[in-house]
């Protein structure tokens, strides 16, 4: 993913015209790619164990970085908190909920 020259610039060109510090893109099954401030870019390699349903992840992935940013976590801390969720969330079946417990397991 870090070599995809085309998905970079798409991201360079986003976190542009958006004015935004950092950017999270996800990947599906490849995980997540963060792009923050002039820091290289941040490969995270999918977390799910086990995959019965996608539905739902990616809700599960934005609502797990805007918490974690609105605690006070930095954008790569962040981003690692979502893709853990969002490896949970896809281990059930159906549109799923993430517990705190759950989510702490992972750590």
């Amino acid at each position: 993913m870090l070599n995809d020259k085309a998905l970079l610039e798409a991201g360079r060109r986003l976190r542009q015209l958006w004015n935004a510090g950092s950017l999270l893109i996800t990947l599906g099954e490849h995980g997540m790619l963060l792009l923050e401030g002039d820091a290289a870019p941040r490969h995270t390699p999918t977390r799910a164990q086990a995959i019965f349903d996608v539905s739902g992840a990616g809700d599960t992935a934005i609502a797990v970085l805007t918490l974690a940013l609105a605690a006070g976590a930095q954008p790569a801390e962040a981003a690692d908190l979502a893709n853990r969720a969002s490896g949970i969330a896809v281990g059930k079946l159906g549109t799923a909920t993430v517990t705190a417990a759950e989510l702490a397991a992972t750590l």
